[in-house]
């Protein structure tokens, strides 16, 4: 089995003590770490980065940043297909362009909305962690995936 953690929306301009006791504390055993975009800046990337970190940009993420990630990427990880945006536009509407973006993938994480979401739409499962930091009436939250031959998904409150 591996276990990811999986981000999305930081929205740091700098690592913070609520970014590093997330990271020791509920992602201390993870063996590597999605972000769906908008990290922000190239500080939190690098520390991030210490993670094993696949990640895509967002919309709010500075130049360097943007530089280094794509908009979207698939990974195959344990014979899962995940196909891996941030999104646009507003939440009503985001899960069917994240569906129209990929085909051919078990699994699409994203973010932008900031609300935790989990549902299947046809064959493919819907996965987006929420908002790191407070945001639309919902507290910080992240991710746990984990893949063996199944897919497991939680939220687990941002520390």
């Amino acid at each position: 089995m591996i276990r990811i953690g999986v981000l999305s929306d930081t929205h740091l301009i700098r690592v913070n003590e609520n970014l590093r006791r997330t990271m020791d504390t509920l992602f201390s055993r993870v063996d590597m770490l999605i972000h769906a975009g908008d990290m922000v800046s190239r500080e939190v990337y690098d520390y991030l980065s210490t993670w094993n970190l696949i990640g895509v940009r967002g919309n709010m993420d500075d130049y360097e940043v943007r530089e280094i990630l794509p908009d979207t990427r698939i990974e195959q990880i344990e014979g899962k297909r995940i196909g891996i945006m941030h999104g646009r536009g507003g939440p009503a509407g985001i899960e069917e362009l994240v569906l129209s973006e990929f085909t051919d993938v078990d699994l699409i994480i994203f973010g932008h909305s900031h609300i935790p979401l989990q549902t299947m739409r046809g064959d493919r499962i819907l996965f987006n962690p929420g908002s790191f930091g407070p945001s639309r009436g919902y507290a910080g939250t992240v991710g746990l995936l984990e893949i063996s031959h199944t897919i497991r998904l939680s939220h687990l409150g941002a520390a």
